[in-house]
């Protein structure tokens, strides 16, 4: 008899479990690694939401709250959509979770049955397929085209939908690759989710972190699908409050209803003080950002012109979030510290052992022909990698 459920068994293994018990082993030995695996700000939380999390404890805030999380977050979550993208959020629309990564996973099981398809198109989030596989459907992956700066179009969406389409989900900004969907492109791909009746998850955690002086589309702005969308978000990458694990999921009442009881026998409710620093978080001043990506902007434009130095390295400019997914195909088959490279895993391994910089192998994220790099750290642990990274390319023979 099997130890694990089947729904568990199909959970895979993550990809990039042996590059951190090597990179926890390189540093225990003293090397001087530089890490640009991080998915989250490098800036600390704001003094001001700090302070209402301490106030929070100071006056006993500290009990359970209502499952959905408490009305007045709710409802400064819907003033927000309503302020930055003119969205209708009542708060009965809106539940509070334990980070946006358990609203994506909620959402996908609230709509899907076992067998229902889910078009994703990569590259993808690492949970993504886990999580449609944990709720029994079948992740349907459609690859995406440099050229189109890897992003889905409008006809490849309506090409893939058949009679067990239930859910798309899309990323803009996009992790891995940091690309941002034009007003025009969601023209288009709301034309077809709403002729075809799919719903849509919409991860929009990086909505805030754009650069270009380019506006942000949310698809929270398009009425006719409201009904069908699923919207994620949270205060994790905007705030930089990543362990505060605060995220929310919007959408129609009865989904949200569902969602809201099956909190209710998982996770109880979100942390009680959390909760309240979110609150200070939506409705207070908001300077902070700029500042954030600001500094972001800055990193954006070493990495664009160092990746560029490294012959073989081919990439589209991120436009959105703080990561980078450049291509090495160029690369494969050529030899680095006695290792033959065939794989995003070999070339990670490679440069993390070789050269002590660790980055995250594309095949993670469906694209086996990439690596992602993260920018949300300093600018001299930026230069310093690049040029272990540009070192180690160079060295393949």
């Amino acid at each position: 008899m099997p130890l694990l459920s089947d729904s568990f068994s199909r959970i895979g293994e993550s990809q990039t479990v042996a590059l951190t018990g090597l990179l926890a082993k390189l540093r225990r030995e003293g090397r001087d690694v530089v890490a640009l695996g991080a998915g989250e700000p490098d800036f600390d939380t704001p003094e001001t939401i700090k302070n209402a999390a301490i106030e929070a404890i100071r006056n006993g805030f500290t009990k359970y709250t209502a499952a959905e999380g408490i009305l007045e977050l709710r409802q400064a979550i819907g003033a927000y959509l309503q302020k930055k993208y003119g969205a209708e959020y009542d708060a009965n629309e809106i539940l509070v979770t334990a980070g946006a990564k358990f609203a994506v996973f909620m959402a996908i099981a609230a709509v899907c049955n076992p067998g229902d398809e889910v078009i994703l198109p990569a590259p993808y989030w690492v949970s993504y397929p886990e999580q449609i596989k944990l709720a029994g459907a079948i992740p349907k992956v459609l690859p995406v085209k440099a050229e189109n700066e890897l992003k889905i179009t409008a006809e490849q969406l309506n090409k893939a939908v058949t009679a067990k389409t239930k859910l798309l989900i899309l990323n803009s900004p996009s992790n891995p690759s940091g690309a941002v969907y034009s007003r025009k492109e969601l023209d288009e791909l709301v034309e077809v989710l709403a002729e075809r009746q799919i719903f849509v998850l919409s991860d929009e955690i990086y909505d805030q972190i754009i650069y270009e002086g380019e506006t942000f589309t949310s698809l929270s702005q398009y009425p006719r699908i409201k009904e069908r969308l699923l919207l994620v978000n949270g205060v994790s990458k905007t705030f930089a409050m990543t362990g505060w694990r605060i995220g929310f999921l919007a959408g129609p009442v009865e989904l949200i209803a569902g969602a809201k009881r099956y909190q209710g026998h998982t996770l109880s409710n979100p942390t009680s003080i959390s909760q309240m620093a979110a609150l200070q978080a939506y409705r207070g001043e908001k300077d902070f950002l700029h500042t954030m990506v600001q500094a972001f902007a800055e990193r954006r434009e070493v990495v664009i012109e160092r990746l560029s130095r490294i012959p073989g390295l081919t990439f589209n400019r991120p436009h959105g979030a703080f990561y980078a997914f450049p291509d090495f195909s160029a690369h494969k088959g050529k030899i680095g510290g006695g290792q033959r490279i065939e794989t995003s895993m070999d070339l990670c391994n490679y440069l993390l052992s070789q050269h002590d910089v660790a980055v995250v192998p594309g095949a993670a994220f469906g694209m086996d022909n990439h690596f992602r790099l993260s920018f949300a750290t300093s600018m001299a642990n930026l230069h310093k990698a690049f040029d272990r990274i540009e070192r180690g390319i160079q060295a393949l023979r």
